[in-house]
């Protein structure tokens, strides 16, 4: 029994040291977490505290200079501040951000009604750093008033007015504006964030009558716009700006946050839809910056890509919009597009696109059938014919497949065809089709 016994108490003490040894490794790591967080965050709260000095001693410095030299280099009003400046502190690099603008306070109403906008100065000192406990996105911030020591005087120049708002007509705070002006005397280089209200609104801009501002507007993760001069554009929906002495000069900008397109092409329904790698297509969004001088559409988006050897390509950063893919005749012709026509791309939304591809022929026509509101019919019967004896059928493709909903006939003669379509449920129809070259068609069947 003696033996047994020994097993037993020595079986006892391992436990007892591995539960002992299991309790001092999570007390040493919760000690060493305890440490590692606490000597970070009195990193973190001395940096930040060195940061708050640089930017009262900035904010000091700029209210003992003469109000009429208060101003930013390339800014609105003009200066001899430099808009950033980096700063070295026990090893530690400081970016410091400065912006000055005029205010129009609604105290004495507003401009145009307010003969004398500029009622004060406003400064605002952004501070980032870098390092192991950098600002990140959240910078050291601190604003200022400066008014004049007599009273407002009147401004040589006239008001420019931005208002930046997203796809519900929302406004977007925080977008960076980007104002440059050559033309002007001082020169205008600056960039701005929009208020809370999504505006920039810049009394004292230098007079500019021949279009002398370009703005560009942007912000992290979102789609961007801009002006266009004829030189780029012929007849620029947003032209460059001019700013007329006393007068408001207003633009508006739409920008919000970008989508995902993913592409994946397939060999034709023939085929049995297996991936067709190496496609080339042209993809071409429905907004337009302006016109030529033929007065054809400037799209602002159209692109071309190929799709991988898995027959797949991601598109990212794509801006909301209505998107419609294009082949050329040597690649073939899209014999299926799910989703069709076009692939509409809300902001921070990811559409997935699936596009069947069958060899070029003359005349083609490619037809999808929806109910009354836009929703693609599978299992349509279609029967395409004419009086010379020619006639086809086919049935719309179900969910998931490239084909859904639509039914494509190849091989055509240059002529009008009748075409009948049926389903159950759903009225008969019966129309001409045309099918001169490549043509996408798109029938609304009703419901009975």
């Amino acid at each position: 029994m003696l033996p047994s016994r020994l097993h037993i108490s020595r079986g006892q003490a391992l436990i007892e040291i591995l539960i002992s040894l299991a309790i001092f490794s999570i007390l040493t790591h919760a000690l060493l977490t305890l440490v590692t967080t606490t000597y970070s965050v009195n990193i973190f709260n001395r940096t930040r505290i060195s940061a708050r000095h640089l930017a009262q001693e900035k904010i000091e410095y700029i209210r003992n200079m003469p109000y009429e030299n208060i101003g930013i280099v390339g800014g609105i009003p003009s200066g001899n501040i430099q808009p950033a400046e980096t700063v070295s502190i026990n090893d530690i690099v400081y970016t410091v951000n400065t912006s000055i603008i005029y205010i129009d306070d609604p105290f004495d109403e507003l401009t145009p009604d307010d003969l004398l906008p500029a009622d004060y100065k406003r400064v605002s000192i952004e501070i980032y750093w870098e390092g192991v406990d950098s600002s990140g996105k959240n910078p050291l911030k601190m604003i200022t008033d400066i008014s004049p020591a007599s009273i407002e005087t009147t401004l040589t120049g006239g008001t420019l007015s931005i208002y930046v708002f997203d796809a519900n007509a929302l406004p977007v705070p925080q977008a960076d504006v980007a104002i440059i002006s050559t033309g002007t005397d001082p020169i205008v280089n600056m960039t701005i964030k929009t208020n809370d209200s999504g505006r920039v609104i810049l009394p004292g801009a230098p007079v500019c009558r021949r279009a002398c501002y370009q703005i560009a507007v942007s912000k992290d993760g979102y789609s961007s716009e801009r002006t266009y001069s004829t030189e780029e554009v012929d007849n620029p929906a947003k032209p460059i700006l001019s700013v007329l002495q006393g007068e408001i000069t207003e633009s508006s900008f739409a920008i919000d946050k970008v989508g995902t397109i993913n592409v994946n092409s397939y060999k034709d329904r023939s085929s049995n839809f297996e991936t067709l790698p190496g496609t080339t297509f042209t993809i071409r969004g429905q907004k337009t910056i302006g016109t030529d001088s033929d007065d054809n559409p400037v799209y602002k988006y159209q692109d071309i890509f190929t799709t991988d050897g898995a027959g797949s390509i991601t598109l990212e950063n794509m801006e909301w919009d209505n998107y419609t893919i294009f082949i050329d005749s040597a690649v073939g012709d899209i014999s299926g597009l799910n989703p069709p026509p076009s692939i509409s791309l809300l902001p921070e939304s990811v559409v997935n696109t699936k596009m069947a591809v069958s060899s070029h022929s003359g005349n083609s026509v490619l037809i999808s059938f929806v109910n009354p509101s836009g929703t693609e019919i599978a299992s349509v019967s279609a029967r395409l014919y004419d009086n010379a004896g020619y006639e086809a059928t086919s049935s719309a493709g179900a969910q998931g497949y490239p084909d859904f909903g639509q039914v494509f006939f190849p091989d055509l003669q240059q002529k009008i065809y009748s075409l009948t379509a049926t389903l159950s449920g759903y009225f008969d129809y019966n129309s001409n089709v045309d099918s001169y070259g490549y043509k996408q068609q798109k029938i609304i069947l009703n419901p009975i």
